[in-house]
């Protein structure tokens, strides 16, 4: 029995479809069975799972009828049945009704005298920890999903940043060779018409320097950063991993230090210091 509750840490990094199947060889572990069918139905956490033992027949005479007729909610139901050979089936369905989900399994066996009491509880806890080990795998499976479609997304951001670089590198190039010219230019005809030493002009301060940053975190600039290049809050949160609330937070945060109120301000503040 304590091998049954630690079902569960065992499917740890399994896949769903690998723990309905695992499930099926638990109880053929433990269980006299002849056969056995299991499915789960994820709801909005994922496609209907389904395993059976053997594979590749289909069920017997008797069993598909009691599949249509399983109800929701119904618990552990037995029942006799006329298998394929002279000797009668016995057969235990068991319905999980859960708040994520809902699941039924059916295991049939030629032992007369099946379930005993103690094959049913044995049942009826080796399918609820695989119900607790699916819920999990499904909602690490959703986390997973969702973090490489915001790595996804941040990616073709950087692709799309760096197109733009390498096309406006050689336009800013040129206009600095031009702007070098038009210095020259000024600078000569100072020399003609006051007849003083030529000068260059001041250099203008840059932006960081006449605006200094505000002291932001480490995360604050971090968010700060994923947001200039266009991530929303859902794809930021993917991206480090946080909740959707903590972002929010950072960014209701990072707003008010940087004295900003929209996401447009905040991404040009992000541009001027260097924070993309």
């Amino acid at each position: 029995m304590a091998a049954l509750v630690a079902l569960p840490s065992l499917w740890v990094d399994q896949r769903p479809n690998e723990i309905v199947a695992g499930l099926l060889s638990v109880l053929f572990g433990v269980l006299p069975l002849t056969g056995a069918y299991a499915k789960f139905d994820g709801g909005s956490e994922g496609p209907p799972l389904k395993a059976r033992r053997p594979a590749g027949e289909p069920l017997p005479t008797g069993i598909s009828e009691i599949l249509d007729g399983v109800i929701p909610g119904s618990g552990l139901v037995t029942q006799e049945i006329t298998g394929t050979g002279d000797d009668p089936v016995r057969v235990a369905c068991l319905s999980l009704p859960l708040p994520w989900e809902t699941g039924v399994v059916i295991a049939w066996s030629t032992q007369p005298q099946f379930p005993t009491s103690t094959e049913a509880h044995l049942l009826r806890v080796a399918t609820s920890q695989a119900a607790i080990a699916l819920h999990t795998a499904r909602r690490l499976a959703a986390e997973h999903a969702s973090r490489s479609a915001a790595e996804e997304a941040l990616e073709h951001q950087r692709a799309v940043l760096r197109e733009v670089v390498d096309a406006l590198g050689p336009v800013l190039e040129a206009l600095h060779g031009r702007l070098g010219e038009a210095t020259s230019t000024l600078e000569a005809l100072a020399v003609q018409t006051r007849n003083v030493p030529a000068q260059m002009p001041p250099t203008a301060s840059p932006v960081n320097s006449a605006e200094p940053a505000p002291a932001l975190s480490g995360r604050e600039a971090e968010v700060l950063g994923l947001l200039a290049q266009g991530l929303s809050n859902r794809e930021i949160a993917g991206v480090l991993w946080v909740s959707d609330r903590t972002v929010e937070r950072h960014i209701t945060s990072l707003y008010r230090k940087i004295g900003v109120a929209r996401r447009s301000e905040a991404t040009a503040f992000a541009l001027r210091h260097g924070l993309t």
